[in-house]
């Protein structure tokens, strides 16, 4: 059944014009909020395993929730987006697997290279950016449609789906904070983000951070920080989530 839906979910008929345009206004409007309903029940446990997962590394949480945890002194209806260096996660990926997450879907660049991964937990989705450093920057890659998406295939092969096309595009953003990291308290628990909070929102969200833009867009803000732009984005989903990330090598390797 899982199949059959996204094969649905995966056809032109669906993914072109007027139609295309009244299911993004459901999801945004209905689906959307019950997801963030979702990831408010379980922020804290999630918050838990991240530090039982990295309790002799490091990662950042970022973007929306960041941002409502300083600003605004909540997180309620923002989804969660934890950074990490390359190197670090690789290290403790397979705790992910032990704390109970499944692995849902994967961004690559061109290379192959995966640059971000979507995990499960229970009923609830998570973002996990990895970094990585060039000419002594370094920068994370997040990936968006654009407008109208008429260059963008969705096929479904055995229990995987690829996305792909000129108009899946990997943006990259140069960040900076990760070096150094505290910790934070959240309700009954804890959470690792940037020391210097404020630089990295200013980085993501530009001076004005302090107030909400429900006009920002991160392909196109902040003009202090545009990312680079990259049509060679490619994602795919697993629609039986993965409880090994060996076995997400092997489903790369054997695409390419």
């Amino acid at each position: 059944m899982g199949k059959l839906i996204t094969k649905i979910k995966s056809s032109k008929i669906v993914n072109k014009g007027i139609i295309k345009k009244v299911k993004d206004k459901i999801y945004f409007k209905y689906i959307s909020p019950k997801e963030e309903k979702k990831t408010d029940k379980h922020r804290e446990i999630i918050f838990e395993k991240f530090n039982n997962v990295f309790k002799d590394s490091k990662y950042a949480l970022m973007c929306g929730s960041l941002l409502r945890y300083h600003r605004d002194n909540t997180m309620d209806g923002q989804d969660l987006d934890f950074f990490t260096f390359r190197e670090e996660f690789e290290k403790v990926c397979d705790r992910f697997i032990n704390e109970g997450f499944v692995i849902k879907q994967v961004f690559l660049d061109e290379k192959g290279t995966i640059y971000e991964y979507k995990l499960g937990y229970k009923d609830c989705d998570v973002d996990v950016f990895l970094i990585y450093t060039k000419k002594k920057q370094e920068y994370f890659r997040f990936t968006m449609e654009n407008n109208d998406s008429k260059d963008i295939s969705k096929k479904v092969v055995g229990d995987i789906q690829i996305i792909s096309g000129n108009d899946l595009v990997g943006y990259e953003r140069a960040i900076s904070g990760m070096t150094e990291i505290k910790n934070y308290e959240y309700k009954n628990t804890t959470f690792m983000g940037p020391k210097n909070v404020e630089t990295s929102l200013y980085e993501l969200y530009g001076e004005n951070w302090t107030i909400y833009d429900p006009s920002y867009d991160p392909r196109y803000d902040p003009k202090t920080n545009l990312p680079k732009s990259y049509n060679d984005a490619k994602s795919i989903v697993f629609i039986k989530p993965l409880t090994k990330f060996e076995d997400v090598k092997k489903i790369i390797k054997e695409l390419k």
